[in-house]
C-alpha cells in the first residue's frame, strides 16, 4: 500500500519533490534533508541547484563513494592481517609440537592455505564483516532506516518468478557478450583475467565455496550494493542510483566477464529494488543466478557428460524463455525516467565527488592490471 502524499505549505511533496510519476514515491527519503526550504510556504524548486542544495547533494555521493573506498580498503587490511596472522599461528602451533621447522616452512604454508578450505573461509569471513560492517555504518551515516529496506510491495509470486528468469537469462546473454569481447582482446593483444572458481578440493573447501557463493555473496553484497548504495545515490533520481550503483558493482568485480553479468543483473535488481522498495527480492534473484552457476560447476566437475547435457537444455529453455520475459518486460514496464531538474542535479554533480571517482579509478586500475599480468 502506497503512503499517502504529504501535504507541505509549499506544496511540494518532499518524497517526491520533482513530481516524477515514473518513480515510486516510497522509495524516496525525505529531500528536506538535502533542501530544507522546500517545505516553506511558497517555496518553488529552481531549475539550476543553488549552492546549499549542490552541498548537501554531493555530500551524500560523497559518502556512498566513501563507504565504497572504506569497504575497498578495509577488505583489503583485514585479508592482508588475516593471511599475516595465520602463518604465524600454524608455525607456533608446529614449533610447539615438533620442535623445529623445515627451511621450506613457509612455502608449505602458503600452499596449504591455498589449496585449503582456509583461504575460501578467510575471504568469506573477509567480505561477510566487510560487506555487513560498511552496510551498517553507511546506513547510520546516511540515516537510512535499516527496515525501511525491506518492506516488499506489491511484489507476487508470478512476478518474482519473472524476475528470477530474467536473472538466469541475463546470466547467459552476458556470458555470450563477455566471450565475444574476450575473443576482440585476444586478437588484438591483450590477454584477460578470469577468476578461478575451481571445485577440485575436497568437501569442506567445496562446501566454503557454496556457502560463500549461493549465500554470503547474495546476502551481503545486496545489503552494500542495492541497500545502502542504491539508497544513497537515489536521493535525487532512482534512474542515476540504478545505474550508479550497477557500475560500481560491476567495477567492483575488477574483470570483464563478471563485470558485465553485474552491470546488466545490477540494473534488474536496482529496478526490483526500487519498484518494489525492497532488497529481498534482489536477494533472491541473485542466490538465483549464483546457485545455478554452482550447480552447473558442481555437474562439470563431477560428471561431464551430465553437465553437458544439463547446460545445453537449461540454456536453451533460459534463453527462449529469458527472451520472452525480457520483450514482455520491456513492453509492460519501465526504468523510472529523469526530469530535467533531476539531470542537473545528478552526472554534473557526482563527478566532483573525489570518493566516488577515485573509487572507480582505483577498481578500473585493478582490471587493466590483471589484463596485463595476464
Amino acid at each position: 500500500m502506497q503512503e499517502p502524499q504529504t501535504t507541505t505549505p509549499s506544496g511540494i511533496d518532499p518524497r517526491n519533490p520533482f513530481d516524477n510519476p515514473t518513480e515510486n514515491r516510497d522509495y524516496n527519503l525525505d529531500y528536506s534533508d538535502i533542501l530544507p526550504p522546500i517545505t516553506a510556504p511558497g517555496y518553488e524548486l529552481p531549475v539550476l541547484p543553488a549552492k546549499l542544495e549542490r552541498a548537501n547533494i554531493r555530500r551524500f555521493y560523497n559518502l556512498g563513494g566513501g563507504i565504497l573506498l572504506l569497504h575497498l580498503v578495509a577488505t583489503n587490511v583485514i585479508a592482508t592481517i588475516l593471511y599475516t596472522i595465520f602463518p604465524l599461528v600454524l608455525s607456533g602451533v608446529d614449533r610447539h609440537l615438533n620442535g623445529t621447522l623445515p627451511d621450506n616452512y613457509d612455502s608449505i604454508v602458503s600452499s596449504y592455505i591455498s589449496n585449503s578450505s582456509l583461504s575460501m573461509a578467510l575471504n568469506t569471513f573477509v567480505f561477510l564483516l566487510g560487506n555487513t560492517g560498511l552496510f551498517l555504518l553507511g546506513c547510520r551515516w546516511a540515516k537510512i532506516p535499516i527496515g525501511s529496506l525491506f518492506q516488499t510491495k506489491k511484489l507476487t509470486v508470478p512476478t518474482m518468478l519473472r524476475y528470477m528468469g530474467l536473472g538466469l537469462f541475463l546470466q547467459l546473454a552476458s556470458a555470450l557478450l563477455a566471450t565475444f569481447v574476450d575473443d576482440l582482446l585476444v586478437k588484438g593483444g591483450y590477454g584477460t583475467y578470469t577468476p578461478d572458481f575451481s571445485l577440485s578440493g575436497s568437501k569442506l573447501q567445496l562446501a566454503a565455496m557454496i556457502l560463500s557463493t549461493c549465500l554470503v555473496a547474495p546476502i551481503t553484497e545486496e545489503l552494500l550494493y542495492r541497500g545502502f548504495f542504491l539508497k544513497v545515490m537515489s536521493r535525487v533520481s532512482q534512474r542515476f542510483g540504478i545505474f550508479m550503483s550497477a557500475l560500481f558493482f560491476s567495477l567492483a568485480h575488477e574483470n570483464i566477464a563478471q563485470g558485465i553479468l553485474t552491470f546488466l543483473v545490477g540494473i534488474l535488481l536496482g529496478y526490483i529494488a526500487t519498484k518494489h522498495d525492497s532488497i529481498i527480492p534482489c536477494i533472491v534473484v541473485h542466490f538465483t543466478i549464483n546457485s545455478y552457476s554452482m550447480l552447473t560447476s558442481l555437474l562439470n566437475e563431477f560428471d561431464q557428460e551430465l553437465a553437458n547435457v544439463f547446460s545445453g537444455l537449461t540454456a536453451i529453455i533460459i534463453l527462449v524463455g529469458g527472451a520472452v520475459l525480457f520483450v514482455y518486460t520491456l513492453i509492460k514496464e519501465r526504468l523510472p525516467d529523469n526530469t530535467p531538474r533531476q539531470s542537473l542535479r545528478c552526472g554534473r554533480i557526482a563527478i566532483g565527488a573525489w570518493p566516488l571517482v577515485l573509487t572507480a579509478a582505483i577498481h578500473i586500475g585493478a582490471a587493466l592490471l590483471y589484463m596485463n599480468v595476464n
